[in-house]
């Protein structure tokens, strides 16, 4: 398990730069109004994992609860498949924020693979959150898990927010203006 621990830390601490970096700094999401939909999807996926890290941190999730992380695991997964296709929709990626993603989906890939192999021994226990403690690493995902947890409140309301805005706006013609059709002509 303490391999599955540090790959979760890894995760949390380059997909924090990612966020900052990228998604911030970079691209200034929250207020980009065409990115109301992925600012939606990374708040429920950080939300998602939250729970993996605090839960993750303190208790070993068996029989049932497997299942139950299974089924957030696997939700996170296709909502990170949905924000891929969604980035390549609204905006152009830059290189740094490819690789980045590139290297986030290769550590995701690296912890699922070892977790499965856990949650299959957890799910043959009686059900139960049985506490576990790693030490520091158990505090450092805990402050991990809070800070996804926070940032993806703030996500989630930027996205429904940018939504609202974007219904509030007058429509707009989608026909093309005269001066571009009279020029193509």
């Amino acid at each position: 398990m303490d391999i599955v621990i540090y790959l979760l830390i890894f995760q949390g601490l380059l997909g924090g730069f990612d966020v900052f970096w990228n998604h911030e700094w970079k691209e200034k999401l929250p207020s980009t109004p065409t990115a109301a939909l992925e600012q939606k999807i990374h708040g429920v996926r950080e939300l998602l994992y939250a729970v993996i890290f605090l839960g993750l941190a303190w208790f070993s999730w068996n029989g049932v609860w497997a299942w139950v992380l299974f089924v957030v695991i696997a939700i996170e997964i296709l909502l990170t498949a949905w924000d891929f296709v969604e980035e390549d929709k609204t905006r152009r990626l830059s290189p740094g924020e490819r690789v980045t993603h590139l290297v986030l989906s290769m550590s995701g890939g690296a912890y699922v693979a070892l977790q499965i192999p856990v949650l299959l021994a957890w799910s043959r226990l009686p059900s139960g959150l049985d506490r576990v403690d790693y030490g520091l690493q158990s505090w450092i995902l805990s402050i991990l898990g809070a800070g996804v947890l926070a940032w993806g409140v703030r996500d989630l309301w930027s996205g429904i927010a940018l939504s609202r805005a974007a219904k509030s706006m007058p429509r707009t013609s989608t026909r093309p203006c005269p001066e571009i059709t009279s020029a193509a002509s």
